[in-house]
């Protein structure tokens, strides 16, 4: 598969990306694929450059290309805590059975509700493009992966590396919350994402440094859907 192919799957062919994929499985894919020859050396450099992997299915086929993103791994996400209380907890400390506190599917932006979701698919693994730091006016900063899905203020979801100072996120309590900054910067710990038991792709958002973040289904089976409306204002 050639460069324009491969990027033409990549904005066009993810419905088949399900689940959950590590940076570090996300590399060693694009390396099989590089060796098997089923993907050409420029797009192997792509991939690895913007965090796009190639889904090879067992005839050896390229089946989808699908995207890698998470959280930093200090990154504080909402959880639902000890007797039902919601708590701030660092990415690398959530395990499978950790219930993540979501945004309630039927609630609007304007004022948004939220409830206690499991999680479906949890992925951790080294990152090598620069995390995007983003510098809030909430006296947070969220750090992410360049493919992350960021839930904008005015309802749609884009990735992380399409954003820059001045972009307006959405606070848990409806409110606008502005990045007044934003940098590169490496990391040298894993970097981590999750997936919420959502039915409707307005429930695939969980709270992340005060702001609502799209989780690992805008990654994968909700790429599409990305740049229209999620959730209604």
């Amino acid at each position: 598969m050639n460069l324009s192919t491969y990027q033409y799957y990549a904005a066009n062919n993810q419905t088949r990306c399900a689940g959950g994929i590590s940076q570090s499985e996300c590399l060693t894919e694009l390396q099989y694929a590089l060796t098997n020859q089923l993907i050409t050396a420029a797009a192997y450099n792509w991939g690895t450059a913007n965090g796009y992997y190639p889904a090879v299915d067992r005839y050896n086929k390229i089946a989808a290309v699908c995207k890698c993103g998470c959280f930093e791994a200090n990154t504080q996400i909402l959880v639902e805590g000890r007797d039902g209380f919601a708590e701030w907890v660092a990415a690398k400390t959530i395990s499978q059975s950790t219930k993540l506190v979501a945004l309630d599917e039927n609630t609007t932006l304007s004022a948004p509700g939220f409830i206690s979701q499991s999680i479906k698919a949890k992925t951790a693994g080294a990152e090598r493009p620069d995390l995007f730091v983003f510098t809030l006016d909430n006296g947070r900063t969220l750090k992410v992966t360049q493919n992350h899905g960021m839930l904008l203020a005015d309802g749609r979801v884009v990735e992380a590396k399409t954003l820059g100072a001045g972009a307006e996120f959405v606070g848990l309590d409806g409110a606008t919350v502005r990045v007044t900054s934003l940098s590169r910067e490496p990391t040298a710990l894993d970097v981590y994402n999750f997936e919420v038991n959502a039915d409707d792709k307005a429930g695939h958002f969980v709270a992340a440094e005060g702001v609502l973040v799209g989780d690992l289904a805008w990654q994968n089976q909700l790429a599409r859907e990305l740049g229209s409306i999620a959730v209604r204002r």
